[in-house]
């Protein structure tokens, strides 16, 4: 190729582009001409990729329009695909966006043998599937989870700024572990401030959300003094009182942290391969992330050695606390295909309870509220085990189905026929502070293994 074919390449596209007129386009064409832009599209960012490492960053950033840190992030890339064809050729064809891209060249990386697996998983999952994929290939292929806990501990931080217009940032980064519980303690007042604005017909972004129970939390905690001495919690945006955060359980998501973990790598202080050591919604970790954890109120340990979770029915229409657990750490979120909210979930019966009167594990299913109307109320229904869930509507066609990094991450929840010689999900028990049983456990552990503690903050 010769510089000068890019040029006329530009010259065309301006003509087009000033020719183009969306509401000249037939109905029945606008979605060929969209999809056929977005082909352009990704071809176009696929040649600058490609290009990326021949520059420097500042006339990177500057050529395309992006940040420093963005060109720096397709610098990396760039480099990386001269040592993988397979993505370098997806790439090439257009096949990948620039967000694919990135994720996929740097769980290959870790992991070369995945690399054709991933490309053909991002023509068949989101955009957030394919990133959750990426990360449990790259932590599935380290090769030492605790040294990168560890890189991950020494990187961590917390960074607040000011924008030119006075605007407040923050930056936090750290260890995942740290980030589930995180995450955990914010949920009840992230429910609260959801549920809050649906009731009064406010729709806000999520994030938003999350924003205010963090300042709902810290404010609880008389950590955030405002004005005069005033809690920075006692007033909303315009100037009203918002409602106070949920002091009980309540309706709402999970609160505490799931952990999935073999009894064997508990014992024996790390995970070998084809061991299981992970944080629902985080992924994998080492052991020596879980045990400083195990006495804690909002932790629950799923140990796969022990009471037999996937194979237990009863004649109540309540789940069990086992059964919930496992449900927890199976993911929480609405199971519908193509559904990820994770907001006011309810447990279902996915044949109904009214005809089977029997409650088991892999008959249940997280619904959220829309969905959960619409499967009792509205005709609709859910079908096949978890990880492989049809949703089908009144008429009984299928709407949507799961994809396959579903269906690989609900595997060990789904009971199997005897003799398959896959081990099934067992629970060995819910942890909470104040059970003598659980507090001498870890230290036993902690003691075996010569590990210490510092007030809680010792990685």
């Amino acid at each position: 190729m010769e510089p000068v074919e890019v040029t006329d390449l530009v010259t065309d596209l301006q003509h087009l582009a000033a020719r183009l007129d969306p509401d000249a386009i037939a109905d029945a064409d606008v979605g060929g001409v969209v999809a056929d832009l977005g082909q352009a599209k990704r071809l176009v960012d696929g040649m600058v990729t490609a290009m990326a490492r021949r520059t420097d960053t500042v006339t990177l950033a500057k050529a395309t329009g992006t940040t420093q840190s963005q060109a720096r992030q397709r610098h990396r890339t760039s480099t990386r695909l001269t040592d993988q064809p397979e993505v370098a050729d997806a790439v090439r064809q257009g096949a990948l966006s620039e967000a694919q891209v990135d994720a996929i060249a740097d769980a290959v990386t870790a992991a070369p043998e995945a690399a054709g697996s991933l490309v053909t998983a991002a023509s068949q999952q989101s955009a957030e599937d394919l990133r959750r994929t990426c990360r449990d290939t790259r932590a599935n292929a380290d090769p030492d989870p605790e040294a990168t806990r560890q890189l991950h501990w020494r990187r961590r931080t917390c960074r607040s700024w000011r924008e030119s217009d006075g605007e407040w940032k923050t930056f936090i980064s750290g260890p995942a572990d740290f980030g589930a519980r995180f995450d955990a303690a914010l949920r009840a007042a992230h429910d609260h401030r959801f549920r809050a604005a649906r009731a009064e017909g406010r729709r806000e972004d999520d994030g938003a959300y999350r924003f205010d129970a963090l300042f709902d939390v810290l404010a609880a905690a008389g950590t955030t003094p405002g004005v005069d001495g005033d809690q920075a919690g006692d007033a909303t945006t315009d100037g009203e009182a918002p409602a106070s955060p949920p002091t009980g359980s309540g309706r709402g998501r999970q609160q505490k942290v799931i952990v999935t973990v073999d009894a064997a790598a508990l014992r024996r202080g790390h995970a070998l391969a084809g061991e299981t050591c992970d944080i629902a919604g985080v992924g994998r970790v080492p052991v020596s992330a879980v045990l400083p954890l195990i006495p804690d109120a909002e932790l629950a340990v799923v140990i796969r050695d022990g009471v037999d979770v996937a194979n237990v029915t009863h004649l109540s229409r309540q789940a069990t606390a086992h059964q919930r657990t496992a449900l927890e750490a199976r993911g929480y979120e609405c199971e519908v295909p193509t559904c990820r909210s994770s907001h006011l979930l309810e447990i279902d019966h996915v044949a109904p309870w009214a005809e089977t009167h029997r409650t088991v594990l892999d008959q249940l299913a997280w619904l959220c509220s829309a969905h959960h109307r619409e499967k009792t109320r509205g005709g609709y229904r859910l079908t096949g085990p978890p990880g492989r869930r049809r949703w089908l509507d009144p008429d009984g066609r299928t709407i949507a189905t799961d994809p396959d990094n579903r269906r690989r991450g609900h595997d060990d929840l789904t009971p199997q026929p005897d003799g398959c010689g896959r081990r099934q999900l067992t629970i060995d028990a819910t942890l909470h502070r104040g059970i003598d049983a659980a507090v001498q456990t870890r230290r036993r552990l902690l003691a075996l293994h010569g590990w210490r503690t510092t007030a809680g903050h010792d990685p």
